[in-house]
């Protein structure tokens, strides 16, 4: 007969203690649990979190056009990305309803250098397609710039926000805080062809004139999965570059237009 094993490590089985046999039971639930793969939302949500803001702070190589290798984050020992598989990311990437994310192939050397005994292997890497606060990220690599041009000519550029920050946003404007741009929607969530650009349940609509960013030489870019960002001017939009602001019920808050 097999000789149950004691606690040796002093740890109790449970919140109230316990004996070693469940001790010995509790961890093999979490030992189970650590190792279900990561899918769906959290997977979703680890890879925001690591590829738009943390990428650099746990170790993982970034380019400045955003790509990170996949192997990178399948061997982090991050707990947030435990568990992550490349077949989970493959079908978080297809199946996302935002199209946060973009999967491509690119050279080692282009993250490792030439020096590497494998430069000229290609390799899987992944990168969020906006939302970045990475200082290293060169928007000119991950976005296409909309010229005066082309901003001058479109249909709808709107930011959702909520009731709480638009009393501030009526008197100081729009701020990228601390990503490194604001976001913008080509339409109101529920409108054809929106993909992505403001959250589903935002309540405050604040329309943006884009005649009078053009001949206020501000930045406009989109992005792969059709968010329109900007940085404004020094990381501000301020109000008198916003043409209206709506609630839900259509009530208007603030009217520029003439």
């Amino acid at each position: 007969m097999a000789r149950k094993r004691k606690n040796t490590n002093g740890e109790s089985g449970g919140r109230g203690g316990g004996s070693g046999s469940q001790s010995s039971s509790t961890d093999t639930k979490s030992k189970n649990s650590n190792n279900r793969p990561l899918t769906g939302k959290k997977l979703s949500h680890a890879l925001s979190w690591a590829l738009r803001h943390q990428a650099l702070a746990i170790g993982l190589t970034i380019l400045p056009d955003g790509y990170v290798p996949v192997d990178e984050i399948l061997s982090s020992t991050h707990p947030k990305l435990k568990g992550a598989t490349l077949e989970e990311i493959q079908k978080m990437v297809e199946t996302n309803d935002k199209q946060r994310f973009r999967l491509d192939q690119k050279l080692r050397s282009d993250f490792y250098g030439i020096s590497d005994v494998n430069a000229d292997e290609t390799i899987i890497c992944i990168r969020a397609n906006q939302g970045h606060s990475i200082k290293t990220i060169n928007p000119e690599l991950l976005f296409r710039r909309l010229s005066p041009e082309e901003l001058r000519t479109l249909p709808c550029i709107v930011h959702g926000t909520y009731v709480e920050p638009w009393k501030s946003i009526q008197k100081t404007g729009l701020k990228k805080m601390n990503r490194t741009h604001m976001h913008f929607a080509s339409g109101l969530p529920d409108a054809d062809g929106v993909i992505s650009g403001m959250r589903k349940t935002s309540t405050i609509f604040i329309f943006v004139d884009p005649v009078k960013c053009a001949e206020g030489s501000i930045e406009f870019f989109i992005s792969a999965n059709g968010v329109i960002l900007s940085s404004g001017i020094e990381g501000t939009l301020p109000p008198t570059y916003f043409s209206h602001v709506t609630g839900t019920s259509g009530d208007i808050l603030m009217d520029n237009r003439s």
